[in-house]
């Protein structure tokens, strides 16, 4: 069994997976530590990780799989080529990993070109070609950042962060109303934007992280896909 993980900003999603399928998986938005028991019991073999965390917590995640799994971790990284998919970055590896690893995962489940969105800590959105050509992308903050930064930026707009379960484009009578659809239609904006970019007509819409289901409501044909990253991991290290 390979134990994948996707260590965002925010939380961890994590699932082991088999020949046969998924054995286990889960979200957990604090700390790992407390998974030991319920991973070690687990036929483990790998461990794949996708962390934009940075390198301080990653070596920390290593020295615990030692210690708790006897396993070595892996870490993907971005890179040049993988997958069909070319990255477009002068330094490939400054490309966040799990929007390059979301990336694989789309252009192999497509085939061909697609706007990849990731709503989460960030909201993102990149551009494949139907070559798998990375045309660019887009980096924003996510709605609960978007949020959180307007509460504390004003003096008489109070609002809290946190997974968005239904997202508006409504025109707000009271304050709380009206900053919601504002963030509504700023969200929906940088996608329907990122589509007009790459201007395919028949391009796929893929669309992951947290807040994935509340933007998907409103965006016709999108195809929500939880675990896009965790895709991704397999096209990205099963061959190391």
């Amino acid at each position: 069994m390979i134990l994948e993980i996707d260590m965002g900003n925010s939380r961890i999603k994590w699932r082991c997976r088999g020949e046969s399928g998924n054995l286990a998986r889960g979200v957990v938005s604090d700390s790992y530590q407390h998974l030991a028991a319920e991973w070690t019991a687990l036929p483990i073999r790998r461990v794949w990780v996708a962390s934009v965390r940075g390198e301080a917590h990653n070596e920390a995640f290593r020295q615990w799989c030692r210690t708790n799994l006897q396993l070595e971790a892996e870490f993907a990284r971005s890179a040049r080529h993988a997958a069909g998919v070319t990255n477009s970055y002068a330094n490939p590896g400054l490309m966040g990993v799990d929007r390059w690893l979301a990336m694989l995962a789309a252009f192999a489940h497509t085939g061909g070109s697609c706007v990849v969105v990731q709503a989460g800590s960030a909201l993102t959105a990149d551009l494949l070609s139907a070559s798998g050509e990375h045309l660019g992308g887009y980096i924003g903050p996510g709605l609960s950042m978007m949020q959180r930064a307007l509460a504390n930026g004003t003096a008489q707009v109070g609002s809290k962060g946190g997974v968005w379960d239904r997202l508006s484009v409504t025109p707000g009578t009271d304050t709380a109303g009206a900053v919601k659809g504002a963030l509504g239609a700023m969200a929906l904006g940088l996608v329907t934007t990122a589509r007009t970019q790459l201007g395919a007509a028949n391009a796929s819409l893929l669309v992951t992280g947290g807040d994935g289901p509340a933007l998907a409501a409103h965006l016709p044909n999108a195809r929500l896909m939880p675990e896009l990253v965790l895709d991704g991991l397999a096209l990205a290290l099963s061959d190391q």
